[in-house]
């Protein structure tokens, strides 16, 4: 499945829970606009990028999101299959390593991290975090980073290394 497609499969998650919960009462801007900024904000972009992007003032987007941030936290519960990865990003000249864990079934990002390496214990950290927002031990899927071994042997956890299946839903997470 591409990575576009996947982003729009999270996107259309989340457009159906607004609606089914009627976050907003009226349509003036479509709810599909107002999630695609959420998302874009809950992803790291400020409302001012954003603003820009949807045709919408900085407050809109503020209110929007505050309106579904709730769809964006993660409950504590049962994953059968959670997809991992780390990509390196420059800020203010500095490079740190961005973590995501997304849930396979539900397209939920369970956590996101920021390290300044990528380490086994950079990885072990991580995954700890993730892992208390499962119930039980999901499997795990990871790229063949060897970073990873350790830090999911060390947790007791039972892991897969994929080039590309499943785990291309975390990679096009982070294309956006």
């Amino acid at each position: 499945m591409s990575e576009i497609v996947l982003v729009l499969k999270m996107l259309n998650h989340i457009v159906e829970k607004a609606r089914d919960r009627e976050i907003f009462c009226r349509e003036d801007t479509a709810t599909e606009k107002r999630v695609l900024a959420s998302f874009l904000y809950h992803a790291g972009l400020s409302y001012r990028k954003i603003e820009r992007f949807v045709e919408r003032s900085h407050v809109a987007v503020h209110d929007w999101y505050h309106r579904l941030s709730h769809l964006f936290e993660v409950e504590r519960s049962n994953r059968n299959t959670v997809v991992v990865d780390e990509t390196k990003l420059e800020v203010d000249g500095e490079e740190v390593y961005v973590w995501a864990g997304i849930d396979v079934e539900t397209f939920e990002v369970i956590h996101v991290d920021v390290s300044r390496g990528r380490s086994s214990l950079d990885a072990f950290l991580f995954l700890r975090k993730l892992l208390k927002r499962c119930r039980g031990k999901p499997l795990i899927k990871v790229d063949r980073g060897p970073w990873y071994d350790w830090a999911l042997e060390t947790l007791g956890c039972d892991y897969e290394k994929e080039t590309f299946g499943e785990r291309s839903l975390v990679e096009a997470w982070f294309g956006t």
